[in-house]
């Protein structure tokens, strides 16, 4: 019954992933063949690939959320409800703010010390 309609929501789902994912290719490529970051022009390059880098995978992401919403079956899976935040999940925020803290920190320190 919905064998058509199945058919072209994947072969639309395909070729955009198929694109996205080359232009991403085509992109990583080109980004590890700039060399040095430090050249006049290479920064705004390379920041101009990643953005749009970072847009193919953004695409990516909503199609392939689009495709799951719309399947003419119908979705069949349900998010749980959220639960309320209890003090064990406040205390792991602040552990896991504090790694990341210190992570940073030592990034830092060692970027100085290398630089």
């Amino acid at each position: 019954m919905y064998r058509g309609l199945r058919r072209r929501v994947l072969d639309y789902y395909f070729a955009v992933a198929g694109v996205s994912l080359a232009g991403i290719a085509l992109l990583v490529v080109y980004v590890l063949t700039l060399g040095p970051i430090v050249g006049p022009g290479i920064e705004e390059s390379f920041g101009l690939a990643t953005a749009l880098l970072f847009l193919l995978s953004a695409l990516l992401v909503h199609l392939v959320d689009r495709t799951y919403r719309e399947w003419p079956e119908g979705r069949r899976v349900h998010p749980a409800p959220p639960r309320l935040l209890g003090d064990w999940d406040v205390v792991r925020a602040i552990k896991v703010a504090v790694v990341i803290g210190a992570a940073l920190l030592l990034a830092y320190l060692f970027g100085g010390i290398l630089a």
